[in-house]
């Protein structure tokens, strides 16, 4: 993508920034930094450290000013005519850069070449901590191969990328299905096997058994050239029509004829020249269509154009459907013909718009799946993870839904917890987006908090949020809890804690990208409104591998193991590093999602060391209320709060609703608040604001 396009996207973005923002940056750089992945071969620079610091050795005596393009780093001449520098830390993921000489933007001689934002340039990957899922394993490889052909549509040579599955020479009687996998404005058919790394990715998952072998092809949809301003030649899209040996309008029609009728191009040619010379499953129930940006755009449209030949279809940051005009979709035939839909978007691009687009299908009753990449921005390491998604969705055969088949595997939520509901989708203990009835108590209690309560204001005291480290035992690793102190923390005084449970897709950083609990606790404070505390946001994935990736609901055993680690390390942890009161009545317990049932069952379970429980949107995990409950006189004589609260929009209320009415038969006093909202950040920010403002009193 071009920088300029990523900036422009950056300041549109209703998120946050990355959470180092948050955190003081450190005294000192570690100093272990090791050759970039991506780099030349034999070349020791760029180099990166954990931090995800890159350092840059540029030979250029004869210079007189040397930046690196990323976050604009200026490097320092030595004596010896070499500039040297390092970094801020950056994302984790694939980053574009160019080394700026005296004011000309050239490429790294230390780095591989990468063709995006309309040339060749230079590229650097950041390791993301735990995050291995596109990385070369000791697993069986499939190949990427290069396939050359003339389209009579371009009357010019064109090349596709073709990704076959391990097996796919050894079982020579074999059909496989077939994913269509495009690239964005300013790329080429390069991009997915070189920066998505889309080999890696699909070995690793058959490996693992999370996805059949299927074979993908990567072809130039056009937008190659989008972001050249110069003419001439010197590369796709300004040479003449050349033959294999030749870059050429051949290689791609980048921003031309190839990109208008890319669609014609696809069906009449590719297809057909595919299904010829490759042993496919030829009918529409095993061939799918996605793509990154301007590609996740082509894929929608030609997919919802073409039902009869697409039975899956995706867009990675971009992309949708036509719902009202002469081509708009049916949904009643949408929903019965594809099983899959998928869109994604990182939660550093305009989130805000996804949310409305996929609400919007929600209402024209259209099933899909939607995942927040948290984290990232519009960047490979965003299509990455959604590829890794929609990869363990495609080609399954047998009765279930697309729907309960997403409910079961979809990688990360929407907002950040589960499967974004779509229409009429069911599956799951509970049920995601299940029947909703609605009954008399089912109401409000308080109203909506004031506009900008979750937003920082001028003016005002504020806290810090640090991200601290501690050795679980119960694990047996290093682990991270991101901590806010309350402005003018104290060592002098001592301080009552609300710990802060995420969902299923989420960690430690979820509620803070989420809901901004620092500048709803600040404003609080402020207004008189609330005690001064402190506020732990752990991680409840109690596991050695923490992050939110893969099958996230296969990890459902590690919510439950949570309760130990939280009872034996991070509360003591907590504790030993902060001037705190310890007491059951100066520590409360609540969550979101599938950290709302964490924060029943164990703060339920643990009333000698709880005194104030909440559940926001509880999930299915939440234990039976008899089991939650079992002494309900107890539970009246030692909760000094006990909090549910759902949105009647919530598919999950019924899990709520069953608790809600053991305790009213019990005369076990709580809090039962029914908003107008669903599963979603804007019922947990809301949530945290009204709780926090009647704990610790």
């Amino acid at each position: 993508m071009n920088d300029r396009t990523l900036a422009a996207l950056a300041s549109i973005s209703v998120l946050w920034g990355p959470l180092c923002l948050a955190q003081a940056p450190p005294a000192t750089v570690v100093d272990d930094f090791k050759p970039a992945s991506t780099n030349a071969p034999g070349s020791e620079y760029p180099r990166v450290n954990p931090e995800g610091r890159a350092r840059f050795r540029v030979n250029a005596p004869n210079a007189e000013s040397v930046v690196v393009s990323l976050r604009k780093t200026a490097l320092t001449r030595g004596e010896d005519g070499v500039w040297t520098g390092t970094t801020e830390p950056l994302d984790p993921g694939f980053h574009y850069y160019q080394i700026i000489v005296d004011g000309l933007a050239v490429a790294d001689p230390g780095s591989d070449s990468f063709f995006g934002s309309s040339d060749h340039r230079s590229g650097i990957e950041i390791p993301e901590r735990g995050v291995d899922f596109y990385d070369a394993k000791d697993v069986p490889h499939g190949e990427v191969r290069i396939k050359w052909y003339h389209s009579k549509i371009t009357n010019a040579w064109r090349r596709c990328f073709i990704y076959t599955p391990p097996d796919y020479d050894r079982n020579a009687g074999a059909r496989y299905p077939v994913l269509y996998l495009q690239h964005g404005a300013g790329e080429d058919e390069t991009a997915w096997s070189k920066q998505g790394r889309v080999n890696f990715i699909l070995d690793n998952l058959i490996a693992e058994g999370k996805a059949g072998p299927m074979i993908v092809v990567m072809d130039n949809g056009g937008g190659s050239a989008i972001f050249r301003n110069r003419g001439g030649a010197g590369g796709p899209g300004g040479a003449p029509s050349g033959g294999p040996g030749g870059p050429g309008p051949g290689r791609g029609g980048p921003g031309g004829l190839a990109g208008q009728q890319f669609s014609e191009i696809l069906l009449t040619e590719i297809i057909p020249m595919i299904e010829r010379d490759f042993r496919t499953l030829t009918d529409r129930e095993h061939r799918a269509i996605a793509g990154l940006s301007m590609g996740a755009g082509q894929a929608t449209r030609i997919g919802a154009a073409n039902l009869d030949r697409f039975a899956y279809i995706a867009g990675f940051s971009g992309g949708g459907l036509r719902l009202e005009g002469e081509d708009a979709v049916d949904p009643k035939e949408f929903n019965e013909k594809v099983k899959v839909f998928y869109l994604s978007m990182g939660t550093k691009e305009n989130i805000d718009r996804f949310r409305q687009l996929c609400e919007g299908l929600k209402q024209a009753g259209i099933n899909h799946v939607a995942y927040e990449a948290p984290g990232t921005a519009h960047e490979f390491q965003t299509w990455r993870k959604s590829l890794h998604g929609f990869a363990q969705l495609l080609f399954k055969d047998g009765p279930d839904s697309a729907a309960a088949t997403a409910a079961r595997t979809q990688p990360v939520a929407t907002p950040g917890d589960s499967p974004s509901p779509g229409a009429g989708r069911r599956g799951g203990r509970g049920g995601f987006g299940g029947p909703i009835e609605l009954g008399p108590d089912d109401k409000p209690a308080f109203d909506d908090p004031p506009a900008g309560f979750n937003a920082r204001r001028e003016g005002v005291p504020r806290g810090e949020v640090t991200m601290v480290e501690y050795d679980s035992k119960t694990v047996g690793t290093r682990r991270k809890m991101n901590v806010y102190t309350p402005p003018g923390y104290s060592s002098d005084r001592k301080y009552p804690v609300l710990y802060l449970l995420h969902g299923i897709g989420g960690d430690e950083t979820e509620w803070q990208r989420l809901c901004r609990p620092e500048h709803i606790l600040d404003n609080l404070l402020a207004d008189g409104k609330a005690q001064s505390m402190i506020v732990v946001m752990p991680n409840g994935r109690a596991q050695t591998n923490d992050r939110a990736e893969g099958n996230v609901f296969a990890s459902a055993p590690a919510f439950a193991n949570f309760e130990k680690d939280l009872l034996e390390d991070v509360i003591p942890a907590i504790e030993a590093r902060y001037s705190v009161q310890s007491s059951r009545e100066n520590r409360a317990l609540a969550g979101l999602s599938m950290g709302g049932g964490q924060s029943l069952n164990f703060g339920l379970a643990h009333l000698d060391t709880f005194a104030w429980v909440g559940g926001f949107s509880s999930a299915p995990n939440t234990r039976p209320p008899a089991e939650l409950v079992p002494d309900p006189e107890a539970a009246r004589e030692k909760l000094k709060l006990l909090w549910l609260a759902c949105g009647n929009k919530d598919g999950l209320i019924r899990v709520s609703q069953g608790v809600q009415r053991y305790l009213k038969e019990k005369n076990v006093p709580h809090v039962w608040h029914v908003d107008s909202h669903g599963h979603d950040a804007t019922e947990w920010a809301n949530n945290l604001y009204l709780f926090a403002q009647r704990v610790f009193k």
